[in-house]
């Protein structure tokens, strides 16, 4: 055991302690590895550098700020190869608790972090003052193994949450998460189960990604997100929106999503990659913008050679969703809002769409429950509908609403649907489900 009041930290949150759990981590790691104590009491730091075969246990009681100053935070790497993916997926270091290619690490305990949502300042002149994606995460960690967070709640984040890059073997359970960004976030990451965590994000709360940020092509797989309760600036469990490698072999089950402005599941290829073998059941949404949002789109935000994508064999069932749809809080997405905002979902009906040449194939709609809020008019059912193709996806950009008043499909190969029951609140003048360039399955 090393107790971070032997190493000089003070528990005074004035106090800058960062050097006493530094020096705890070191003295451990010395050892061969072993557990860092966090006793009771209020701590603040910055950056502290995690190795291998190290748990980091917190007690109940202990709350550790994250430092006001952002300077204080070790600097952001220069990879010195070209980013194709936001500037915050491409940086690990700049997190109050990071590692790299390490083994064997534990964080656990009933304790608190809490990053104060400090947001950093612009470089660029011109540009404003704050932006979004200059801040420190919670928990970077970079081609690690055997990675476990749990039971720890984590607060007012300005940048990813809990970050992982190229890591196997990772566990996330327990987890109580009330912050700004992203909450929970795979990236590249294989043999993965989040589970029993509550979030409340202002943008996407779970959101498995498949990014360059390790300069190679690298699919997110064997991931499980169970049993976990999520409200949502943006989308509450997403796959995308980097894809350059692509996911294969994804389960989501069991989870409650309420509260939410875009999507409730939304599964995106957009930058390249292929997605084969998706599977969603057994959710429960309330007070959502639309329940699904499934699209491959044409941004190919990736190097020379990049291609379109692919998107097959997805199964979703047993989903429900209901309103009242009105306005709700969620944490502020950025420094220029002051406190927290009231947020009315965006009611599109949903949507599943390829790209013209290009469809989503072999996917499968089973057993779907929505009240959806209707007021769909004549002309709405006549609207030509814009491909979404080369910017960032979201159901709005087709426009401010779609012909069906449930699902819209478009582009699609081996499309099956069973049990599905759409009710609008409203009058609607719009077909239930609407069909454009779709082939459906044949039973056998």
């Amino acid at each position: 055991m090393y107790n971070i009041l032997a190493y000089g930290a003070v528990k005074n949150r004035k106090f800058d302690s960062t050097a006493a759990f530094r020096s705890a981590v070191d003295a451990c790691r010395a050892a061969g590895g072993g557990t860092v104590v966090i006793p009771d009491g209020e701590y603040t730091i910055a950056s502290v550098r995690l190795y291998s075969n190290i748990h980091l246990l917190f007690e109940p009681g202990a709350y550790v700020y994250g430092s006001e100053d952002p300077d204080k935070f070790e600097p952001r790497e220069n990879l010195g190869y070209p980013l194709y993916q936001d500037a915050s997926h491409s940086c690990i270091r700049h997190s109050m608790f990071w590692a790299e290619g390490c083994e064997n690490i534990t964080v656990s305990g009933a304790g608190t972090i809490d990053m104060q949502s400090v947001w950093e300042k612009r470089d660029t002149p011109g540009e404003g003052q704050w932006t979004a994606r200059r801040a420190a995460k919670i928990f970077g960690f970079r081609e690690c193994r055997s990675v476990t967070v749990m039971d720890m709640t984590l607060l007012h984040a300005t940048d990813l949450a809990v970050y992982f890059l190229g890591c196997e073997h990772v566990r996330v359970s327990g987890l109580k998460l009330d912050v700004n960004i992203d909450g929970i976030s795979p990236d590249c990451c294989r043999d993965v189960v989040i589970s029993d965590c509550k979030i409340r994000s202002g943008d996407d709360g779970i959101v498995l990604k498949s990014s360059y940020a390790l300069n190679r092509r690298e699919f997110c797989k064997d991931v499980t997100v169970k049993n976990c309760v999520v409200s949502s600036r943006c989308n509450a469990i997403k796959l995308g929106t980097e894809s350059n490698g692509g996911f294969q072999n994804i389960h989501i089950s069991n989870c409650e999503i309420h509260d939410t402005y875009y999507a409730g599941v939304s599964l995106e290829i957009t930058d390249g990659g292929d997605m084969d073998g998706v599977t969603v059941t057994d959710l429960k949404m309330r007070n959502v913008g639309y329940p699904l949002f499934v699209i491959l789109s044409d941004r190919r935000r990736g190097p020379a050679g990049t291609t379109i994508g692919s998107m097959k064999n997805i199964e979703i069932s047993r989903i429900t969703a209901v309103g009242p749809y009105e306005p709700f809080k969620a944490p502020q997405l950025t420094a220029l809002w002051e406190g927290e905002q009231m947020d009315m979902p965006c009611l599109m009906p949903s949507s599943v769409t390829g790209q013209p040449g290009v469809p989503i194939e072999n996917i499968s709609l089973a057993d779907l429950n929505f009240t959806v809020p209707g007021g769909g008019t004549e002309a709405d059912r006549d609207m030509v509908v814009p491909e979404i193709t080369h910017e960032y996806p979201e159901n709005d950009r087709f426009g401010e609403t779609l012909p069906a008043y449930g699902i819209y499909f478009r582009h699609m190969k081996g499309l099956h649907l069973k049990n599905i029951d759409i009710r609008p609140i409203q009058e609607d003048k719009r077909e239930m489900l609407v069909f454009e360039d779709v082939e459906m399955r044949q039973e056998e």
